[in-house]
């Protein structure tokens, strides 16, 4: 029965690891990390949009899969949407991730 019961407490640091490091530090620098800070840590944007109240911001992170016997299997892309209050402060981000087979490229 304690068995049963350390599982979820050995398993839940693990899944950690999965979580994308672009993604933990958003989580943790919502609210006070500025522009000029993000910028720093997840470097230039792919799209900057200047709106009435700050900014938003895109983001790609794309990893080639390995391939198999030779042939390539496609990318991982995670993309993330990091928006800006008028002041310059991250305020808000999404994180969507999907594999494609090389189609957009």
């Amino acid at each position: 029965m304690r068995g049963l019961l350390l599982v979820p407490l050995l398993l839940l640091p693990a899944c950690a690891l999965i979580i994308p490091p672009e993604s933990r530090y958003l989580k943790v620098a919502q609210d006070h990390a500025t522009m000029a800070e993000v910028q720093d840590r997840l470097g230039m944007p792919l799209t900057k949009v200047d709106v009435a109240n700050g900014a938003t911001w895109l983001y790609e992170v794309r990893e080639e899969q390995p391939t198999h016997r030779g042939t390539p299997t496609g990318f991982w892309c995670d993309e993330y949407h990091v928006s800006f209050d008028s002041k310059g402060v991250l305020r808000d981000w999404t994180h969507r991730s999907f594999f494609h087979k090389g189609e957009l490229q």
